[in-house]
């Protein structure tokens, strides 16, 4: 805490700057630990800053580190219009499949008779029943307020029967366009509802179903086989493959379904990896561009930690990671799927040489990356380095952020303990001050009344010299 430098009370001038003086000489060895606490600060923060970057690569890996965290799946349809699909990367198989979609899976739905509005003329009041497929009951009031087509839609939809209403304006017959109709809830034919008899009274209208479809699964064919399944969403048709129809194929031409890798997505997966390191290099980079006029504490330029980073780094995407394996092919190095130091300093992703070893032979491009059981790949090398240098308690970089948080928190101490040292001497030194004070001003007193002591005649005592 800073000392108090303020005026003491009744303190003559002289004095109170020979209490200023003393205190600053005094704080001046905590001024120097407060700076080099600073500087130690600002290197903190450099290196919190690097090792964030790191730790943005590293998460980034376990996407990548296996053959199945690579792999990505992608399906097409030859008319999305019919159908259209996920593959579960964890389940499915890249192959073609042929499928004829004969019936959408349906809801059950009715229509009601016709009305010239929705919202004035009167259907009258009472109640009726709803019977659900599950053999439910709900009853659903109708009071004058809501008696009408607009009232009637809200009272059910408020009454959760298992099924939606709503006003529909069909212009098949303009003269009285407005009808009620109800969608079930749940699709396929067990979902089928049995509608009530609609009872009411003082009405200016009656009120009734005039047409109604049951609900109904849908038929594909698959393989030679009729199925049937309750909805349009098919999961257990091809394994990991979940289908969504939309329409019917036309007779004799079956939708074809392909499943294949996502070349595009593992192409983007090892970008982002390459942008991340470069983001570590970059850093690194910059921390050794300082000159002369560049305060030490302010890069880590020449540091150790980030050396032996750089090194490791360097050291590792120029291996040959197909040295060691049985049958080597094509993909031996970085540089063979696009990934290669430029002159800058930085790496080169070559986004188009990547897919195109991905494509021509995938389980070897896969190999080189992840390892083949026995060795490991570029993915878990990089792993490993990584976590060489920001392991806690075993990292080369959080080691000395640790060091440099450390230092820091002796540094707090000891200006906390020096400041209260120096908060007491201050103190102390102000008490004695105030009692010299005092006792110049008792002297002062003293040679005054001294002085009046002589009377008119305006001389006074003289005051002895000192020793004599």
């Amino acid at each position: 805490m800073p000392v108090n430098l303020d005026s003491i009370q009744n303190l003559s001038p002289e004095l109170q700057r020979a209490f200023t003086a003393t205190v600053k000489a005094e704080a001046k060895p905590i001024q120097a630990i407060t700076e080099r606490k600073g500087h130690a600060e600002e290197r903190l923060k450099l290196l919190t800053e690097v090792i964030g970057k790191v730790e943005d690569v590293r998460k980034l890996l376990p996407n990548m580190n296996t053959p199945l965290a690579i792999r990505e799946l992608n399906l097409s349809s030859t008319d999305e219009k019919i159908a259209t699909g996920t593959a579960d990367k964890t389940l499915a198989e890249p192959g073609e499949h042929s499928i004829e979609v004969l019936q959408l899976a349906t809801n059950a739905t009715a229509l009601t008779n016709r009305f010239e509005d929705k919202d004035k003329t009167q259907i009258g009041t009472g109640y009726f029943t709803f019977y659900g497929p599950d053999g439910s009951t709900r009853d659903v009031f109708v009071e004058s307020e809501n008696s009408t087509l607009q009232g009637m839609a809200a009272a059910i939809n408020a009454a959760n029967v298992g099924m939606k209403a709503a006003v529909v304006n069909d212009q098949t017959d303009p003269e009285r366009p407005y009808r009620l109709i109800f969608k079930a809830n749940g699709y396929g034919a067990a979902q089928t509802i049995e509608y009530p008899e609609f009872y009411f009274i003082d009405g200016q209208e009656e009120f009734f179903i005039e047409e109604e479809k049951g609900a109904q699964n849908a038929r594909i064919r698959y393989q030679g086989f009729d199925l049937e399944t309750p909805t349009n969403e098919v999961k257990e048709l091809i394994a990991g493959v979940t289908l969504n129809l939309k329409g019917v194929t036309e007779e004799g031409k079956p939708l074809g379904i392909s499943i294949g890798q996502d070349i595009p997505k593992t192409t983007v997966k090892m970008k982002d990896i390459i942008n991340g390191v470069n983001a570590v290099l970059g850093f690194i980079q910059n921390q050794n561009k300082m000159d002369a006029k560049t305060p030490g504490y302010k890069t880590l330029g020449g540091d150790y930690g980030i050396r032996m980073a750089e090194n490791r780094l360097r050291e590792l995407f120029q291996t040959n990671f197909a040295g060691g394996f049985d049958s080597p092919g094509k993909i031996r190095i970085l540089s063979d799927m696009g990934v290669e130091f430029k002159k800058d300093g930085l790496l080169n992703f070559d986004e188009k040489k990547f897919s195109n070893a991905l494509n021509a032979d995938f389980d070897e491009t896969v190999r080189v990356l992840t390892g083949d059981g026995l060795r490991s790949g570029f993915i878990n090398q990089l792993s490993g380095v990584l976590t060489s240098l920001t392991t806690s308690g075993s990292g080369l970089l959080s080691n000395q952020k640790q060091s440099y948080t450390d230092n820091i928190s002796r540094m707090d101490k000891d200006i906390k303990d020096r400041e209260e040292r120096l908060d007491k001497k201050s103190e102390d030194l102000k008490n004695k001050l105030s009692k010299v004070q005092g006792a110049f001003s008792q002297l002062q007193a003293q040679q005054q009344s001294l002085a009046g002591m002589g009377g008119g005649g305006g001389g006074g005592i003289p005051m002895p010299a000192p020793g004599g």
